[in-house]
């Protein structure tokens, strides 16, 4: 049972959780110059945070999770207000590919730690961006593990070292390649750091 299909009704109900989806939008906002040409994915939507910031200033966004729940109550939140340039995807990370040549930008918030093996998974998001297309994935800087209250199978990292994601970035072939540190999640007295990274495909 995937555990987010149980949370997706009350996903939206965590101010810290909404908050920290604002920051990473800024983030984002600083780095890339919406256009209303942009076809645009984020990967790991959820219920559609993220995406949502970003719909009204790009021509078309879709949004790939592999939670049908998070999924529904995104289309639900869609259907409501009646934006016509949103989609969504079933998708698993970890053993499907994404479309070829297809998104100028790719974005991620928080979804990156639950890709098992992230090289290859940011191979796949190369691979899917046009010439020139750019990515930015926001998620956790290396923790100790106490991030989440509970270990669960689908968590596969403890954050990122920012230099290791980044090279990893460059690897893949991005190039203008850079991380850093973006806002903070404060749990249990504790601050997390939130990371995003950039980079550019070549044209």
């Amino acid at each position: 049972m995937n555990r987010f299909n149980e949370l997706a009704q009350i996903w939206d109900l965590e101010p810290r959780r909404l908050k920290t989806v604002e920051q990473i939008f800024d983030g984002i906002q600083s780095k890339i110059k919406f256009t209303k040409e942009m076809n645009v994915a984020d990967i790991g939507t959820g219920t559609g945070l993220l995406l949502l910031h970003i719909q009204p200033f790009v021509m078309h966004i879709t949004g790939f999770d592999n939670s049908e729940t998070m999924l529904t109550v995104f289309e639900e939140k869609v259907k409501k207000s009646g934006f016509e340039n949103v989609s969504s995807k079933l998708h698993n990370a970890d053993n499907e590919n994404l479309p070829e040549s297809e998104f100028d930008l790719v974005v991620s918030s928080m979804t990156f730690h639950h890709i098992e093996n992230t090289y290859e998974y940011l191979k796949k998001v190369y691979s899917a961006l046009k010439p020139g297309g750019e990515i930015c994935i926001a998620d956790l800087e290396s923790e100790d593990g106490t991030f989440h209250s509970e270990i669960t199978p689908d968590i596969h990292h403890f954050g990122f070292d920012k230099q290791i994601f980044e090279d990893l970035m460059e690897k893949t072939g991005f190039q203008n390649c850079e991380t850093k540190t973006i806002c903070y999640i404060e749990r249990e007295n504790k601050k997390y750091p939130i990371f995003m990274g950039y980079g550019k495909k070549k044209v």
